[in-house]
């Protein structure tokens, strides 16, 4: 009882915060906190309510399709985003998010294929590069993986969201030489950590705020490898 008491209260008191600060962060807040309690369609009801008041329907079926991600409805994600893409097709924000769907799904070609998208829009695109990075790992090309990532090494982010990708990047590699699939591939373990500990050198120049993007970027880096290589186990 207790505990039902101190969720409900913690919900109500995002919302009262909600209130006081529209954003879509504290939305999104709102939306974990029902999903973690196992309230998930009262979350989504939610959001719902609130996106209606948006105008643009690109928007509206970009954010809608960002909470269904975060709810782990991969699938209805997907449906909104290409809403999201038939009004704007070169829309970058919502290639990257289904990009990154498609890669978790294990989709990886249809992935690759947004990506390079991406990228002939923009070659320094470091969060196209870090999703290519997962698929060709996921599509079992480990040298191409570790190829792009070295290429990857001389492009330095330009605003500190875009550390978030760049930790990303060598969060995935670290996973990969963190699993016993690693074996030769044409870079050893040693230069990768020499790698690794240059980037912290340089982060420790930018300040508290690039670090701790770069730091979450890395966690989700490593986590995302985990689940590409834990979909390879079930698919094998």
């Amino acid at each position: 009882m207790n505990q039902k008491y101190n969720t409900s209260d913690s919900i109500e008191s995002l919302k009262e915060e909600f209130k006081k600060e529209p954003s879509l962060e504290r939305m999104i807040q709102i939306v974990a906190a029902y999903h973690e309690q196992g309230l998930t369609e009262r979350g989504i009801g939610f959001a719902e309510a609130l996106l209606l008041q948006i105008d643009d329907e690109k928007d509206r079926s970009m954010q809608m399709g960002m909470i269904m991600e975060l709810v782990d409805r991969n699938e209805e994600a997907l449906i909104y985003l290409d809403k999201a893409l038939k009004i704007s097709p070169a829309d970058p924000q919502a290639l990257h998010a289904k990009g990154m769907i498609l890669t978790i799904n294990g989709s990886f070609e249809d992935a690759i294929s947004i990506y390079r998208k991406l990228r002939d829009a923009n070659p320094s695109d470091i969060q196209a590069i870090s999703g290519m990075i997962l698929c060709l790992f996921g599509e079992g090309r480990p040298t191409d993986a570790l190829a792009l990532y070295q290429e990857s090494t001389g492009t330095l982010p330009k605003t500190p969201h875009d550390w978030h990708p760049k930790g990303m990047i060598d969060g995935i590699v670290a996973g990969y030489f963190e699993t016993n699939e690693s074996g030769d591939h044409g870079i050893a373990p040693e230069k990768i950590k020499e790698s690794f500990r240059r980037m912290e050198d340089i982060i420790r120049n930018f300040g508290a705020e690039v670090q701790m993007f770069y730091t979450m970027g890395e966690l989700s880096g490593r986590e995302a490898y985990k689940k590409i290589l834990a979909s390879k186990k079930i698919r094998n």
